[in-house]
């Protein structure tokens, strides 16, 4: 049987850095339901900042949060490119020399 729910939290009521306690067991081939401990939380190991205060963070420092791989990618390539660019004109440059020794 499918089953959906729809939750709604106010500010006040999200604990950072918290999960709900499991309720639902399975005990005898049967799944069994503990209300008792259903607004039961307990501490998990969660990062400090959450990712608002790391935006605000990076946005005061105005350093960017993060760098995509294609930026990295596109770096590199501009980097071939201009390898590729300088070895041509060293090609010619030598082409060059030859073809002037020829008309010497």
């Amino acid at each position: 049987m499918t089953c959906q729910a729809r939750s709604s939290y106010i500010t006040s009521e999200i604990l950072w850095g918290y999960r709900f306690t499991p309720v639902l067991t399975l005990e005898d081939g049967f799944y069994e339901v503990d209300y008792n401990s259903f607004h039961e939380t307990y501490e998990t190991n969660t990062p400090v900042h959450s990712a608002k205060e790391l935006a605000e963070m990076a946005s005061r420092a105005e350093l960017p949060l993060t760098w995509s791989v294609s930026s990295k990618l596109d770096q590199h390539a501009e980097l071939e490119t201009e390898e590729e660019e300088k070895n041509q004109e060293d090609q010619n440059e030598r082409n060059g020399d030859v073809a002037n020794l020829e008309n010497e």
